[in-house]
């Protein structure tokens, strides 16, 4: 078997949402209508689908393949992708099989651009945090653990959690073979209890976080300490490279509008390749303190 290259772990979705065109074309022949399978039957099919399939960089892509040989028509395929990718933004489901298949695999390489995924700490958040006095700190979105683990190392009480039990699982195998203790939890951002005064750090590292709602920056302001840190990384969308919406990549400026109840300490918008590798991508970098 030929060796697979995976892309990064965010950019993999990305990849495939932009590959397909989805029109959401509606059959019109009503008997035929009542015959084909609503919203839920759709999601429950490809769900199934997605958690047997080998993990490759164009899983849409697969699963379109699988329905042509299916013997589907065209308007049928269409109406069915407008379904999935509709679900896929707004429902935590095939988002947390995609990063349980990406986080199980074995014979990992430690290269982003290969394995999909970071192996190494983030050095946008070491060196935000360079002058802090270690406190507790929650690391949301933490895959394997590799900043949570060394956030320990270097002397804080960590907590962090993933949709991934997967990733949870390694996070937690990864913290005992460096000798440290971190608290890893299986969770989302719509059910986490994130506290009230509880944190004197949150790391938002590429965590897909819903920055845009304004309900969810103020969960996290009410749980730092008076002072605390957000320490925000993640992709920024343009016209010319678009993020699917589950990435909540928001456009230029915006994250710094979403944090308005807060100080700036630090904020860029630059041009780079992220700590996940593959291509060059916009890329935001802010510090927030809560007041």
């Amino acid at each position: 078997m030929s060796r697979r290259r995976y892309l990064t772990a965010r950019g993999l979705l990305l990849l495939a949402f932009g590959a397909l065109v989805i029109a959401g074309a509606a059959l019109t022949d009503q008997a035929q209508t009542q015959a084909l399978p609503g919203d839920e039957q759709i999601w429950k099919d490809f769900l199934a689908w997605f958690k047997a399939a080998p993990l490759t960089p164009n899983a849409f892509g697969d699963y379109a393949a699988e329905l042509g040989r299916q013997k589907l028509p065209k308007e049928e395929i269409e109406r069915r992708f407008g379904v999935i990718m509709r679900l896929f933004s707004i429902r935590t489901d095939g988002v947390e099989i995609f990063y349980d298949k990406t986080f199980s695999r074995p014979a990992l390489t430690g290269r982003p651009e290969e394995d999909g995924f970071a192996s190494t700490p983030s050095e946008f958040l070491f060196g935000a945090v360079k002058d802090v006095k270690p406190g507790r700190a929650l690391d949301a979105g933490m895959g394997q653990g590799r900043n949570a683990v060394a956030l320990a190392r270097a002397g804080w009480t960590v907590a962090g959690f993933d949709i991934s039990g997967e990733a949870v699982s390694a996070a937690a195998r990864n913290a005992e073979a460096a000798g440290v203790r971190i608290t890893a939890m299986k969770d989302d951002y719509a059910a986490f209890d994130f506290g009230r005064d509880q944190w004197d750090l949150i790391a938002l590292i590429f965590a897909w976080a819903p920055i845009d709602d304004p309900d969810f920056v103020e969960r996290l302001r009410t749980s730092l300490k008076p002072g605390g840190l957000v320490v925000y990384e993640h992709f920024i969308s343009t016209p010319e490279r678009r993020h699917a919406p589950m990435v909540r990549a928001l456009g230029p400026g915006a994250p710094r509008e979403a944090f308005a109840g807060f100080e700036i300490v630090s904020y860029e918008e630059i041009k780079g390749t992220g700590d996940w590798g593959g291509p060059d991508s916009n890329l935001v970098r802010m510090v927030a303190r809560k007041r």
